[in-house]
Formats: structure tokens, C-alpha cells, sequence
């Protein structure tokens, strides 16, 4: 007995159709994963970049408190002024001319 051409043919037909489609569903479960993945590794960067922000602005606070605190501290009168030890001009310029 000898299957007809026209049901080896659709048989092929419906045979290759299953694999492409097969195919494209593990390609775009492949894809998914991919774009899973991706998306993880963007939340992660934004949270480290997010953080790093976070860091330097708690740094910079903490600078400002302590300059703001060096600032308050009484200063000697040598450490107010300087002037410079080598005067070419008027002693009057001299004294307004800081180095």
C-alpha cells in the first residue's frame, strides 16, 4: 500500500511548520530570558549608581561639617594674615598686597 504524494506532502508541510514554530517559541524564550537578564543587570547598575550618589553626598555633607567646625575655631593672628616677606613696592601697598 503506497501513501498519496499529496498526504506525504502535507504531512512534510504540517511536520516542518511544528519545528519552525517549535523554534521560534524556544527563540523567544531564549529572548525573554535575555531581556530578563538585561533588565536585572540595568536595576542593579541604577541601584549601584544610585548608592555611589547617596555616598558622596553623605562625604561632601560630612566635609562641609567639618570645615564649617574648623571655621569656627579661634585662629592665631599669624595664621589671619600673610603678607608677603619681599616688598618691591610702597610699605603702604605692601600691607594691602597679600601673597
Amino acid at each position: 500500500m503506497q501513501l498519496p504524494p499529496a498526504f506525504v506532502f502535507v504531512t512534510v508541510i504540517f511536520a516542518l511548520l511544528h519545528i519552525v514554530t517549535a523554534s521560534i517559541a524556544n527563540n523567544d524564550y531564549d529572548q525573554r530570558q535575555a531581556y530578563a537578564a538585561l533588565l536585572n543587570d540595568l536595576e542593579q547598575e541604577m541601584f549601584e549608581r544610585g548608592m555611589a550618589a547617596q555616598i558622596r553626598k553623605r562625604d561632601t555633607s560630612v566635609r562641609d561639617l567639618e570645615s564649617r567646625l574648623e571655621g569656627d575655631r579661634i585662629r592665631r593672628a599669624s595664621e589671619k594674615k600673610s603678607y608677603p616677606r619681599n616688598c618691591y613696592f610702597s610699605p603702604i601697598q605692601c600691607l594691602f598686597t597679600r601673597s
